[in-house]
């Protein structure tokens, strides 16, 4: 989740995404115009998100009921790629993560300039991070899943 903020008002967006240790950032990309773009354009500080929800915990008591769970809150700043090959590079990572057992050239072609024109394409330079996790053991009573 990308949380951008303009008067005052949060926005929160869901984005698929691909985090590039080399650069320390992450890149994603949304609609060519729309609110996500028109915060960033005002304000470049973004808060972003990711979280892994596992088994829930029950106890014997309400207030003790608990969840497995994995989070990384990151603070950074988000800037739009104007640069049409660092764009493109960035999309073709998001493809990599999501798509890894289909080749660029042989599944798919590439990102054409027409189709950038379509699209906007950031980079979340990351100044601050955190996470926090819960893990159980297997065997922890009455764990389960959720389906929804």
């Amino acid at each position: 989740m990308l949380s951008t903020v303009h008067d005052g008002q949060p926005f929160l967006n869901s984005n698929i995404f691909v985090y590039d240790g080399a650069e320390q950032a992450i890149y994603m990309h949304t609609a060519r115009l729309g609110r996500t773009r028109a915060n960033i354009e005002i304000d470049e500080r973004v808060c972003f998100t990711v979280y892994e929800m596992g088994r829930l915990l029950p106890a014997a008591a309400a207030l003790n009921f608990s969840v497995e769970y994995a989070s990384l809150v990151i603070f950074g700043t988000a800037t739009r790629i104007s640069n049409e090959k660092q764009a493109t590079d960035a999309l073709h990572l998001l493809l990599q993560k999501y798509a890894p057992h289909l080749q660029l050239g042989q599944d798919y072609r590439a990102v054409t300039p027409e189709e950038l024109t379509r699209t906007s394409v950031y980079r979340i330079a990351i100044e601050e991070w955190s996470g926090k996790k819960k893990e159980v053991p297997a065997d922890f009573p009455g764990a389960y899943t959720y389906s929804y």
